[in-house]
Parts: C-alpha cells; structure tokens; sequence
C-alpha cells in the first residue's frame, strides 16, 4: 500500500513510537539528541541512508542527486559536533530536487537559510566551520543515525517531539496501530477538558467505542 507522507505527519512520532511498541518494537526512535532546527519542521518518507566520513561532504553530494522526490537523507556523520555535513546551499539543492527532508547526526549551519527555505531539517548539532571534499562515503548502506540501525526504504516520522523509525517491512502493521492510537488520544484530550482525570476520560472513550 502506497504511504501518504501528511497522514505519518497527522499522527506525529510520538503516536508512531508507541504503536512500533504496541507491535513489538520499543526501540525505534531516536534518542533525544537529535532535533528539529525549527518545532515547526515535520517529515515523513523513505530513508536514503548516507555515511559520511566526519566533516567529508563529498557522499552528501553524491545523496543529493541519487535520492528520490519524497525521500527522507538519513545521515550517519558519526555525531561530530566540530564540522558540517549540510548548509543553505544543500538544502536549497534537496528542496529544488522534491528531497523531503533531512536527519543529520552530526552538525549543519547557515540555520537561518534552511528555516527561510523551510526545508525540514533535523540535526545532533550547529557549527559554522566547513566539512572537506575528501572522496570518503557510501550511500544506501545500513547506517547508525540518533543511536539508532536505519535501513534504505525503512520509514521516517519527524517532528518536533523527536524522530521515529518504522522498519519497511512493517509499514501497514504500524500504521494501522499509529491511527488508532492518535484517534483514541484526540477523544481523551476531549474529555479531559470536560474536566475528568486521565483514567476517567480513558474509561469513557473505551465504553464510547465498545
């Protein structure tokens, strides 16, 4: 079944991450490290895994013109604090190309570009000094990215609460689960404003539903 990337966006990672847990996975998301520049940032789509050689640009700009419209870059920049993997110029060649966002474990810069582009950005750090051209990277490997294993095609959930990983293979299984958890939390939030306690408004949603 095809994905629709704003109904991954709806449900959010946090909805994401639980209903990986109600179906046996309680470690895909990334750990709390990795950000979005802007809380307003959300992605959703495959993964075009890249690793990169500390600071050595050179693989993302091979990523650059080999992923697809709609494709998430998942960088493993092996969480260097000290020199960029993506800037303004990139981002604006990612935005150009349908490229639907970026996860960067390592560092960007040119912040203020990337939020003015409103390209989706996602990143451990932020650090003005310049990578190297040096030929050193793979692309489509299975990378580590937020202290997490990141498959070619498995999907990603972005947004401001962190970033989710739904292995491939499991897409229509968790998405199913991810929709009725975010439904039964919009009816709680609900009843919570109705002034009843957290298990009260859960007791009415359930009998709601039954």
């Amino acid at each position: 079944m095809k994905q629709d990337p704003s109904e991954w966006c709806r449900i959010g990672s946090a909805n994401t991450s639980d209903a990986l847990r109600a179906c046996g996975r309680c470690f895909q998301a990334m750990d709390g490290g990795m950000h979005a520049l802007n809380r307003s940032m959300k992605v959703a789509g495959p993964a075009f895994t890249v690793r990169c050689y500390p600071g050595a640009t050179w693989a993302m700009e091979q990523a650059l013109e080999a992923a697809a419209p709609g494709d998430v870059l998942v960088v493993d920049g092996g969480g260097r604090p000290d020199v960029i993997l993506m800037g303004g110029l990139m981002s604006t060649r990612a935005s150009t190309r349908g490229i639907a966002g970026a996860v960067v474990d390592a560092a960007v810069r040119d912040i203020d570009e990337i939020e003015a582009l409103g390209f989706p950005m996602f990143t451990r750090y932020i650090c003005p000094r310049a990578g190297t051209f040096a030929e050193i990277g793979e692309l489509q490997v299975t990378v580590c990215c937020g202290r997490l294993p990141v498959r070619p095609g498995d999907w990603i959930v972005g947004d401001a609460s962190g970033i989710a990983v739904v292995p491939s293979e499991m897409l229509e299984q968790v998405h199913e689960q991810a929709a009725k958890i975010h439904e039964r939390e919009e009816k709680i939030a609900v009843e919570l404003k109705k002034g009843r306690s957290l298990s009260e408004a859960g007791e009415a949603v359930d009998q709601k539903r039954d």
